[in-house]
């Protein structure tokens, strides 16, 4: 399953180039002040899910024609292990973008909490629990209007809680809810995952190229 992984990174180092990128460089380019509410907002969860959105995205892409799924299924790796290295990619970007995000963030002197690591968590398992849930159940195609819908959300979402009172800071959050949170997004992503397992053998018969064979 590493090998799947490795394979990914691969042959999309580009996109894993950019999400490094968008990572480091999204604290010092929406550097608006020194509030942790702002930058939770507009560098953790609209970075984090930019960072994220096209790496994961282009491997699925990749991946989505006859010709790769048929090399997939001649592989001596079983289908639910093809599954579960795009879950366990999607936990790497995560964790990769969420690092060096606040590794950027330290480096300007901001210092973030736990608290901007936990919400962008949140919406990442989220993400990527709808975005490769929906690749595997049907297409790419779908996935990808997932994706873009997703991001919106996530804008959108950063956007009202910006404008409405104190922001972040405004909501009225028990200490215990985001890790609470968090520990429910991870058993969401889980249980994407093991739908996505169900759904490993249409995955290996479909692909952009099925229609015109």
């Amino acid at each position: 399953m590493l090998q799947l992984i490795r394979k990914d990174i691969a042959f999309n180092r580009k996109w894993a180039l950019l999400l490094v990128l968008v990572a480091i460089l999204m604290p010092p380019v929406f550097y608006i002040d020194r509030q942790e509410s702002r930058l939770i907002l507009w560098v953790y969860i609209i970075g984090g899910v930019l960072a994220n959105s096209h790496f994961v995205s282009r491997s699925c892409y990749l991946d989505d024609n006859a010709q790769t799924r048929g090399f997939l299924a001649s592989l001596p790796v079983r289908k639910a292990q093809l599954v579960l290295s795009k879950y366990l990619l999607g936990l790497l970007c995560m964790v990769v973008s969420i690092g060096l995000t606040s590794l950027s963030a330290v480096a300007l002197g901001l210092y973030p909490g736990l608290r901007g690591a936990l919400i962008a968590s949140v919406y990442l398992l989220l993400y990527y629990a709808i975005f490769l849930g929906v690749f595997f159940r049907f297409d790419y195609g779908s996935a990808e209007k997932a994706n873009a819908a997703l991001q919106m959300l996530a804008i959108l979402s950063a956007f009202v809680i910006d404008r409405s009172g104190g922001g972040l800071d405004g909501l009225a959050v028990a200490p215990a809810a985001l890790p609470a949170a968090a520990a429910a997004g991870l058993m969401i992503y889980a249980a994407s995952a093991a739908l996505s397992i169900r759904a490993a053998s249409r995955f290996c018969r479909r692909g952009r190229g099925d229609a015109k064979a």
